[in-house]
């Protein structure tokens, strides 16, 4: 699985989400971040024209795949806002508590580990009352729909990486704690012949002001125990200007 988890899938991943559909919902929800920002499972870079230069003041990337880091190099080397690039999981976040105004996730929590400890790490990292910005597929609402969901996922994770096409991550996102409405689930066309079982949810929710920072993550979540390389990628383009088209 080596060659294919690490050359081929990250090719075919890019070819799967170039859908226009699925690019405009992407470049929908990353318009909206702010400040300091965080995208977890940065994957080959696909959403970095979508930041706004005007209004992010650093983007901060992680991704575990080596292969998906290859790919993104040559994106991260034309970006026009300075980006932070750094190898890790989301389950255990490097950095420190409440240290971003947004946290992004596109389409991840369905191929980490453990989604409940990425969302307890983004909780985290957030600033009290920051906001965390997500675009995912979904466990679907239907009976008959979520047992095919079920039946398949074992081969979904060959295929696709791990990825599951039975997680309700829309419940895991309320569950955390976050403060604020998780947009039902919406039947697209936006995965082509596969969108009858990946139906997706969207949503933007923030950090609570008092009870739901770092205090509320596991101790485990710290930044300074994680094993991670970072490098950083500057652009000769101002960080501050006019917004991407």
């Amino acid at each position: 699985m080596g060659l294919y988890s690490e050359k081929l899938f990250p090719w075919l991943l890019d070819r799967a989400l170039s859908h226009p559909r699925i690019e405009a919902r992407r470049a929908a929800l990353v318009g909206q971040a702010v400040g300091e920002v965080l995208e977890i499972g940065f994957g080959s870079g696909a959403t970095l024209p979508f930041y706004d230069p005007a209004k992010v003041h650093r983007l901060t990337v992680i991704e575990p795949s080596e292969g998906m880091n290859r790919r993104a190099a040559a994106r991260l080397a034309k970006a026009v806002l300075p980006v932070r690039a750094v190898t890790g999981a989301g389950e255990r976040l490097p950095f420190g508590d409440a240290e971003f105004d947004t946290v992004v996730v596109c389409l991840t929590l369905c191929s980490v580990r453990d989604p409940a400890a990425v969302l307890r790490e983004v909780r985290r990292v957030l600033k009290p009352g920051g906001c965390f910005l997500f675009l995912e597929h979904v466990l679907s609402g239907e009976p008959k729909r979520a047992l095919w969901q079920r039946r398949l996922t074992p081969i979904q994770k060959l295929v696709g990486v791990g990825c599951h096409l039975d997680r309700d991550t829309a419940a895991l996102v309320r569950a955390a704690g976050f403060e604020g409405v998780v947009s039902a689930a919406e039947e697209e066309r936006a995965f082509g012949a596969l969108a009858p079982l990946a139906p997706l949810v969207a949503g933007s929710v923030r950090q609570g002001f008092s009870g739901g920072g770092a205090g509320a993550a596991s101790a485990s979540g710290t930044g300074s125990g994680s094993a991670a390389s970072a490098s950083s990628y500057s652009s000769s383009s101002s960080a501050v200007g006019g917004g991407l088209p």
